[in-house]
């Protein structure tokens, strides 16, 4: 066996290994779609919920760039997120802070 083959063999190993990993994944997530989506036709569900963690805005102390939350942190001006003062962008939001 030539180092080509065997390295062939081993990619293809490892793609099924992978494959054979992420089959019980990709099922349960396409059984949550259909159970969210046959609870939202039935109307136990409403079809768009609030997230208070995300909708909220921003507080509304924040009028400048980004306030000081403390300890060398920054609050988001857009989310209102705390994040650590070495971030250039929003963990929540992604927004450049």
């Amino acid at each position: 066996m030539t180092p080509g083959q065997a390295y062939f063999v081993l990619a293809v190993a490892v793609l099924l290994v992978g494959l054979a990993v992420s089959i019980p994944v990709l099922l349960g997530i396409l059984t949550d779609g259909i159970d969210r989506q046959r609870e939202r036709r039935t109307g136990e569900v409403e079809r768009y919920t609030e997230d208070p963690e995300y909708d909220r805005g921003p507080p509304a102390a924040l009028d400048g760039e980004g306030a000081e939350a403390g300890d060398g942190r920054l609050r988001c001006r857009h989310c209102g997120a705390v994040n650590d003062g070495g971030f250039r962008y929003c963990r929540r939001c992604v927004e450049p802070l």
